[in-house]
């Protein structure tokens, strides 16, 4: 409500013309004793009968002026202050809509997990400390399961391999055992049982084939031991029957082989009889196509990434045409989502799946606790990722061909075979002469 003060309407002024002649009246009223409070004698004398202020016009007209210009400051003031804050609190409400969504999301997303288990990739350990840092880490991600490799260096390669890989078995086996909520598992009904159970599964297997000593027999011996896949090479390590994608410098030169040999073949015939998974995200090229086309179960590519959507210095690029080979044995390419934002691990997801399907596609191992929950949040909010799709991403797709694998166990005759000593002349200098 604006008020107006009462004394700027009683300056009343003769208006008559000059030729009308005047008669005036005086009364014995005191102005001081009139009814209204804003005129005194003081300020106001009788002039002609009528009040009158008395020299104070001018200032009158300048307090007028700048009691507008105060009111219009302040109503422009706080309009401007109304738009401001209803300009802050557009993006403030949509932050909190934001948020809002993103907590159903990530909701939906624990009740998926809850339903069907992640499988976490390769889970990275080398001493019980690390283990038990891992442990929570892969809880707080809301891990359903994990591949656990046994990991020996590649110059361990015609020394003492084998027996390092025993004890790496023996480490992981009581780290395990030691740790609550975690237990090994030998199948896929047996991984899916622990998560029922609320319990990790872990799954032990072997990362190169320079562990098994060139020897299938070793192979059945690890087997027994509770490994359930191996990687056929592990990072730049060739071994005699099979060859990397990379090789350092190697100690020994002689008989490295450009792709895989006949005892390779021999060597992945067991595997596949034993029901074990084969992994081959470190195999050459020409490696990876022909253990493609002689398997006879489907194949794990573990923590790879496609070559059309990735720079040249990352390890494990996958061809195109490797993955559509991929496709037709059944496998599945788990993206290595460790260094990728999470627009990048989408955009190289749905490449693969658009390759090679949604069937053979999953997730790599990530070192980030919340990286697993933010992306499948993400791509929940694209109805290409329904409940269905999303169960196959997660861990679906790689408990199937540990399934299927399982599945030729004992369906092809065992192997006797030795790897020629042709093969491993000049290499293999730690072996007692076989008479």
């Amino acid at each position: 409500m604006i008020s107006v003060s009462n004394h700027e309407f009683v300056e009343l002024r003769h208006q008559q013309p000059q030729t009308c002649k005047t008669h005036f009246v005086f009364t014995d009223i005191d102005i001081a004793d009139l009814d209204i409070p804003e005129i005194s004698s003081a300020k106001y004398q009788l002039k002609n009968g009528n009040a009158y202020k008395k020299d104070t016009s001018d200032s009158s007209i300048a307090s007028m002026s700048r009691s507008k210009k105060g009111k219009k400051i302040v109503a422009i003031t706080v309009i401007m202050l109304g738009l401001i804050l209803l300009g802050a609190g557009i993006p403030i409400g949509l932050q909190l809509r934001s948020s809002s969504l993103l907590e159903a999301r990530l909701n939906f997303i624990r009740r998926l997990l809850s339903e069907c288990m992640l499988v976490g990739g390769f889970f990275n350990t080398h001493s019980e400390s690390n283990f038990t840092q891992n442990f929570y880490e892969i809880k707080e991600s809301m891990i359903g399961a994990v591949l656990l490799p046994i990991r020996i260096p590649c110059q361990a390669q015609y020394l003492d391999a084998v027996q390092l890989a025993l004890e790496g078995i023996d480490q992981a086996t009581r780290m395990v055992s030691r740790t609550k909520g975690m237990r090994i598992v030998l199948s896929a009904e047996e991984m899916e049982q622990a998560h029922e159970n609320g319990e990790i599964g872990v799954l032990l297997g072997l990362e190169g084939g320079h562990l098994l000593g060139s020897s299938v027999a070793v192979l059945r011996m690890f087997y027994s031991l509770g490994t359930r896949f191996i990687s056929l090479s592990s990072y730049e390590c060739s071994s005699p029957w099979i060859s990397a994608a990379t090789t350092k410098e190697p100690l020994f030169e002689e008989n490295i082989p450009t792709s895989i040999t006949q005892f390779g073949k021999i060597v992945l015939k067991e595997i596949n009889r034993l029901g074990m998974l084969a992994e081959i995200s470190h195999l050459s090229e020409p490696s990876m196509m022909q253990v493609l086309n002689s398997a006879k179960a489907p194949l794990l590519v573990n923590n790879a990434m496609p070559a059309a959507t990735t720079s040249p210095n990352i390890t494990n690029i996958i061809p195109d045409h490797v993955l559509s080979a991929l496709s037709s044995n059944g496998g599945v390419l788990t993206i290595n989502i460790d260094k990728l934002s999470v627009k990048e691990a989408i955009h190289n997801i749905n490449y693969v799946r658009a390759l090679a399907g949604i069937e053979h596609v999953g997730l790599g191992t990530t070192v980030s606790p919340r990286k697993y929950a933010l992306l499948l949040a993400e791509l929940a909010r694209d109805r290409l990722w329904n409940n269905a799709s999303l169960k196959k991403l997660v861990g679906g797709n790689i408990v199937r061909i540990l399934r299927e694998a399982e599945a030729n166990r004992n369906k092809v005759a065992l192997s006797e075979d030795w790897i020629p000593p042709e093969e491993i002349e000049g290499n293999a200098y730690c072996r007692y002469p076989e008479s």
